[in-house]
């Protein structure tokens, strides 16, 4: 069975790793921008609560829920129909940038006063110093939990189903239902996410070698 839609499959998998791709691109320029904005040394109170209700909402809500958001309603605000694939990008853009954010807000602020403080005695501005000096400790400190993040990111991408996108859990629902023959195909599925995830693991040990022989 598996031979006989092996090209369904593949194109599942291809749209399941397409849409996480996009996905993640989105939420962490979004995270990013927003936890930087929101950290405590840049003082900006008015934007700093704007972001922090923004991540709250994004994180309070189910991915589904937003899913469904994105799908029914969000067309009816704009006035614009949006395929369905669109919609489920922006809405997991949404709800993983709330984590993100969280994420990138509390790494920057664990660095100690000091150093920026240090920074600026050095003749370093705001901006030199958040780039040169903070965040290269921050992503490199919170690398692993962002790689959480983005692996749950991955498995949320399965939700799209319910909204019609044919990505790998949707291919394979289409092809049990025409063979009832749901063993093999929900574990291929299953197996196939564990290599996407396995991906992530090994980007993550390359990248704690890396930091261990750079110290």
């Amino acid at each position: 069975m598996i031979t006989k839609y092996f090209s369904l499959i593949l194109q599942g998998t291809i749209t399941t790793a397409t849409t996480w791709i996009f996905a993640a691109a989105g939420s962490l320029a979004l995270g990013i921008s927003l936890g930087i904005l929101s950290c405590n040394q840049l003082n900006l109170s008015k934007i700093k609560f704007t972001i922090r209700m923004f991540s709250f909402i994004a994180k309070a809500i189910p991915a589904y829920v937003q899913i469904l958001i994105a799908y029914f309603i969000l067309p009816l605000l704009l006035n614009y129909n949006l395929s369905s694939w669109t919609s489920g990008i922006l809405a997991l853009i949404i709800c993983s940038s709330g984590y993100v954010t969280e994420i990138i807000r509390a790494g920057i602020n664990t660095i100690p006063a000091s150093q920026w403080d240090a920074a600026f005695v050095l003749g370093y501005s705001k901006y030199q110093t958040l780039m040169r000096i903070i965040l290269p400790q921050v992503l490199n400190n919170i690398f692993p939990t962002l790689i959480g993040e983005l692996e749950q990111l991955l498995k949320s991408t399965s939700l799209l189903a319910t909204i019609g996108v044919t990505e790998l859990t949707r291919t394979g629902i289409n092809i049990i239902s025409r063979e009832l023959n749901p063993v093999p195909m929900y574990l291929l599925i299953a197996t196939i996410y564990v290599l996407f995830s396995t991906i992530l693991q090994i980007i993550l040990i390359i990248q704690e070698r890396y930091s261990y022989d750079y110290r």
